[in-house]
């Protein structure tokens, strides 16, 4: 008997710090699962208060998930409709139906998938080169931009031909094109922020 006992002992230690452990799992899972809750209901919030219908937020926060699925640099959500890079170096702005989405924040480089700065919109701030591919703006799909930095900077934008290609450069302040009607429109690959 004495031998089974001090066999049991151990094993019952065991098994209860097991059952800890599974229950201190169980919490945080839990306390995770409410955080992200937390998120989504106030993403919902902030979505209906520029007028989207539950069906219309729901769409966006879809199209919001899979742009971060698609983002290939540490990013996060941090609004209803716009994604930043963990290291600040980008705010990715998911367009939103019927809310203009048009202006580009002092110091910035700014980026849109449609003509005359409609559709989603990537922001650059720190000088060097970003791939396009990394933050979601797949297959060549810069159609706009606003060069909103400080007076006299210098962004430089390329394409991918084997090696990185000059296509053209925009100089501050507030130079704006929409690409459409040029040689360049659904082109560039790679911009060089300054």
């Amino acid at each position: 008997m004495k031998f089974r006992s001090r066999i049991t002992k151990p094993v019952s230690a065991v098994l209860c710090v097991m059952a800890l452990a599974v229950g201190a799992g169980t919490a945080a899972a839990a306390a995770t699962d409410r955080t992200a809750q937390s998120a989504e209901s106030k993403y919902a919030a902030q979505a209906k208060a520029v007028g989207l219908s539950s069906r219309q937020a729901a769409q966006l926060q879809d199209r919001v998930d899979a742009q971060l699925a698609d983002i290939k640099v540490p990013a996060e959500q941090v609004a209803y409709n716009e994604i930043r890079a963990k290291d600040g170096s980008a705010i990715i702005t998911v367009s939103v139906p019927g809310v203009a989405n048009t202006s580009c924040t002092y110091e910035y480089l700014c980026l849109w998938t449609g003509p005359n700065w409609t559709d989603s919109k990537v922001s650059f701030y720190q000088c060097r080169d970003y791939d396009l591919n990394d933050y979601s703006f797949n297959n060549d799909t810069l159609t706009s931009y606003k060069n909103n930095q400080t007076t006299g900077t210098v962004a430089r934008f390329y394409n991918w031909e084997g090696r990185k290609v000059y296509k053209f450069g925009s100089t501050a302040y507030h130079t704006e094109d929409s690409l459409s009607n040029t040689p360049w429109d659904n082109m560039i690959d790679i911009v060089d922020v300054c």
